[in-house]
């Protein structure tokens, strides 16, 4: 299930215009630099290459999904994070999906500061070096400061959620089994094959996932929430 999840939750190991949104999407031997934005959301997704097509689903339970079961090919979903992010290179709201190695620094800082790294008051910048290729890329993620919102950039943000505080969570909703089905074997006519943007080259092999954290609270949709979720 695609939930909501405070920084801090995000495991060490293992364990207003209506258009589509935005992604960014990491290239290797680029460096990156973005201001996180609110709490990420998290996922398991398949990553499969089917009929010389990668296709992608979202899987709920991904120890008991009976795709897998009716496919012994198709490898266990990876535990995946997406959150939107203010890219500095050109000053856009936009999503980042992305693994555990790159969240887990900024939830790190929650951790040990206390501060919400995609807090409107609190909230600070981090870069991220992207290198290697496929299931050897590397992503080196460090504090770049402090950043608070500026009315312009807190006004930016506010468009691109289009008044939905919930509209990161429903973009990569859990498929059924028969839709994870359709998008990673079906006819690519009959079906988008992807639940949200894949991501550039597959991830690593995940490792075990930890025991599901409990989500944020969620908060309404209303002009005044949206301003005191910062």
């Amino acid at each position: 299930m695609t939930e909501y999840v405070q920084w801090g939750s995000v495991p060490k190991s293992g364990s207003g215009s209506g258009e589509m949104s935005e992604f960014l999407r990491f290239k290797t031997g680029n460096t990156y630099n973005v201001r996180p934005v609110f709490d990420p959301v998290k996922f398991f997704k398949y990553f499969h290459k089917h009929e010389g097509k990668l296709r992608t689903a979202i899987c709920g339970k991904p120890d008991v999904c009976p795709v897998r079961d009716n496919h012994p090919e198709l490898k266990k979903p990876s535990l995946r994070y997406a959150a939107y992010v203010i890219d500095r290179a050109d000053g856009k709201v936009k999503i980042l999906e992305a693994p555990q190695s790159v969240f887990r620094p900024i939830g790190s800082s929650f951790e040990a500061t206390g501060k919400n790294p995609g807090s409107g008051k609190d909230g600070s910048d981090w870069q991220v070096k992207v290198t290697g290729v496929g299931l050897n890329t590397t992503y080196e993620v460090a504090f770049a400061g402090s950043t608070p919102l500026s009315a312009e950039e807190r006004a930016a943000v506010k468009e691109a959620l289009d008044g939905d505080m919930k509209k990161l969570e429903k973009l990569y909703k859990t498929d059924s089994p028969s839709e994870i089905e359709e998008k990673l074997f079906g006819d690519p006519q009959n079906s988008e094959g992807n639940s949200a943007p894949a991501a550039p080259a597959a991830p690593a092999a995940p490792a075990a996932p930890a025991p599901a954290p409990a989500p944020s609270p969620a908060p309404a949709a209303s002009d005044d929430d949206f301003e005191e979720q910062w």
